[in-house]
């Protein structure tokens, strides 16, 4: 399975995500790849600390605007279970390329008014890419949610008001951890284990790879 992470803007966790979901997969048994696609090679320093401290990251490697050409990622893809996409935090050739090569496209999203508008022109993107990679499918996860507060327990209403595509029942709350974990060269399930938001990574990833067989099915039927 093959899971772009995109955003129209940066500072959403994407790349925090992109490290813990690939971690998970591979502490599942399964052989991930990461690609980086973003200029600021987040990904890429994350593996350089993992290997630093002396832990085995997945697979990472570096592509572009061209990924979806079949000398490139296609050809890759095949020696790994998943592969997971980390793109530019922008609207551009980057993104559309790993939406042409995805099977899931996840747009990180927090409980803000704001972030639903500017996900506009990315869920755009996405619908438009769906008409050429029929194996698309595209879904919203709701992050960096702080549970207290009244913006929080509406969140989920509105974006899904909002927005036209489905938003995933697992949601990441705002906690050190996932920070750490990223600093750390990990994902948060195995820097921190027993934190709630290894739980809800844990979760998330039960959930992606759910709707990705669930897709897949369909797909067959």
């Amino acid at each position: 399975m093959k899971v772009a992470l995109v955003s129209p803007k940066g500072g959403v966790g994407k790349t925090t995500l992109v490290t813990s979901i690939a971690w998970e997969l591979q502490a599942r048994g399964a052989t991930v790849l990461v690609v980086d696609a973003d200029r600021l090679g987040s990904s890429r320093i994350a593996g350089e600390v993992a290997h630093e401290r002396g832990l085995k990251p997945p697979s990472i490697v570096a592509l572009g605007r061209d990924m979806y050409r079949p000398d490139q990622l296609p050809r890759l893809a095949q020696g790994f279970d998943h592969v997971v996409i980390d793109t530019a935090g922008e609207l551009g050739d980057v993104p559309a390329a790993a939406l042409m090569v995805a099977d899931l496209a996840l747009v990180p999203i927090s409980p803000s008014g704001i972030d639903v508008w500017g996900n506009t022109s990315m869920l755009a993107l996405i619908e438009q890419a769906m008409t050429v990679n029929r194996a698309l499918r595209g879904a919203l996860v709701l992050v960096r949610k702080l549970p207290t507060t009244a913006l929080a327990r509406r969140a989920r209403s509105q974006i899904e008001q909002q927005a036209n595509l489905p938003m995933l029942a697992t949601e990441t709350t705002f906690r050190v951890a996932w920070q750490e974990a990223m600093m750390a060269g990990q994902g948060v399930a195995q820097y921190a284990p027993k934190d709630k938001a290894a739980q809800e990574l844990r979760a998330l990833v039960d959930e992606i790879l759910t709707f990705g067989a669930e897709v897949k099915e369909a797909a067959n039927a």
